[in-house]
């Protein structure tokens, strides 16, 4: 076996272990996702329709958080590269100032304003009311949710993904069976529909953040990284590495609140089609979560081994991992593609809907699933990015690709008449625009090897 053989096989085993804990991971996000959706089904289309409706409000936030806290994951992994095991420590407690921030934020602003701000997005006028209500809900469990992203990122950017998985995988089922009661009224519960699906989602997260930070309390060599470090001076210290971290993800903040807006719309306009275009955008889009939960464990892997090589002082090796990441995604995703293409018909008729959804998402699907692989490889190129500390540009792209193409696209097919195959289209030419900018810009980054834009690390 060559040189370089060996060194591509060592790489792709590492990627891999980093990737399938956090695949897992995004797996147990997606299956929450599906769970609401099939029990909100067994309540009625009108009920489903309200709980869509509201994820264009809540996916976009989510979506920011995660990309808001992505600092975190970049200079813990930077740090660890390096050997700096107590700056590790002191990133996690930033990162946990900021989260909260956040959350408390996100809860706030959803409580009060859930109603207009679903108006002013487009959803439809009849669907204002109980959207706002599932939202209103959602919001109470923000700061957990926050608070978990911070953990998470911590833990993956000290290669330790499995204790997430453990946690994420242990509040499946509580949600599932918290999701069953409450929105059917089963158990003695009241049968609240989408409210009561929300109310589980509330109840698991609040219970999965307490889990998270055990975990990271536990982790090995906690106390040589000092995350058990509890006193008012490390907390005070943390609050301008907060900032800093806030700074850094302001930006793919930004790109993936605008990114998740453009897929917001397209739910949006789904609506306008009419309760039945929504259920099914809903099954296709919660197949499309399904698909890019595994890139998403690529695309962290890929972030963690290039910030590993910036703290190693071996830049030279980030384009050498990247790829290998984002041919991994290549592959998996593409898999995934074709098994969703050759059992469509059982996979759409395990979701419980009104007559004429499943037949509406048996249409959507074939066109939708050839660009299932750009998205993958897309978001790898993203992550490696940001740990190159090129996250303005890179956000700058995901704006262009999600937002301007995917939104702008959505809009003129449907106003044109092009129907619900329109947001189909809109989707994955999105996907593509994503894949090219993305793909582009790395090449032309990582060519230089080394990093580049408002990238300082909190430390400093």
């Amino acid at each position: 076996m060559t040189m370089a053989r060996q060194s591509i096989l060592e790489e792709t085993r590492r990627i891999l272990a980093l990737a399938w804990p956090v695949m897992l991971t995004s797996l147990n996000w997606t299956i929450l996702s599906v769970t609401d959706i099939v029990v909100v089904g067994l309540t009625g289309t009108d009920q489903v329709a309200a709980f869509g409706a509201s994820r264009a409000l809540t996916f976009i936030t989510i979506v920011a958080g995660l990309a808001w806290l992505s600092g975190v994951l970049v200079f813990t992994a930077r740090a660890d590269g390096a050997g700096e095991l107590r700056r590790t420590g002191a990133t996690l407690r930033e990162g946990l100032v900021l989260a909260g921030l956040l959350g408390l934020a996100g809860a706030l602003g959803f409580g009060l304003y859930a109603a207009p701000l679903l108006a002013m997005i487009g959803v439809a006028p009849a669907l204002v009311d109980p959207a706002a209500a599932v939202v209103r809900v959602m919001a109470l469990a923000y700061p957990a949710q926050m608070i978990s992203i911070a953990a998470s990122f911590f833990l993956e950017g000290i290669s330790r993904p499995r204790r997430v998985t453990v946690v994420n995988l242990a509040t499946l089922p509580i949600n599932a069976l918290l999701a069953w009661a409450l929105a059917d009224g089963h158990l003695g519960a009241p049968a609240l529909g989408a409210v009561g699906a929300a109310a589980a989602t509330a109840i698991a997260s609040l219970l999965g953040a307490a889990g998270m930070l055990a975990v990271a309390w536990t982790t090995r060599d906690a106390q040589a990284r000092e995350i058990r470090v509890m006193t008012l001076s490390a907390w005070r210290a943390a609050v301008p590495g907060a900032v800093r971290l806030a700074r850094f993800g302001a930006v793919p903040a930004i790109a993936s609140g605008l990114e998740l807006a453009g897929f917001s719309i397209l739910i949006a306009l789904s609506t306008d089609l009419g309760p039945v275009t929504a259920h099914a955008f809903q099954i296709v889009f919660s197949l499309h979560n399904v698909t890019f939960g595994a890139a998403v464990g690529l695309a962290s892997a890929a972030g963690v081994r290039v910030g590993n090589a910036i703290g190693e002082g071996q830049p030279a090796r980030v384009r050498f991992r990247a790829l290998i990441a984002a041919g991994l995604a290549a592959g998996v995703t593409g898999l995934l593609a074709l098994g969703i293409l050759l059992v469509r018909g059982p996979i759409v008729g395990a979701f419980p809907a009104a007559a004429g959804v499943h037949a509406a998402a048996l249409a959507m699907l074939p066109v939708w699933v050839p660009f299932i692989l750009f998205d993958g490889v897309q978001l790898v190129f993203v992550y490696a990015l940001r740990s190159l500390g090129d996250q303005i540009v890179a956000g700058a792209n995901s704006i262009l690709a999600f937002f301007v193409v995917t939104g702008g696209l959505g809009w003129m097919f449907v106003t044109h008449g092009v129907g619900p195959l329109g947001l189909v289209y809109a989707s994955g030419l999105g996907m593509v625009a994503a894949t090219i900018l993305h793909g582009a810009r790395f090449l032309w980054v990582s060519a230089a090897a080394r990093p580049r834009n408002s990238a300082p690390d909190p430390s400093h």
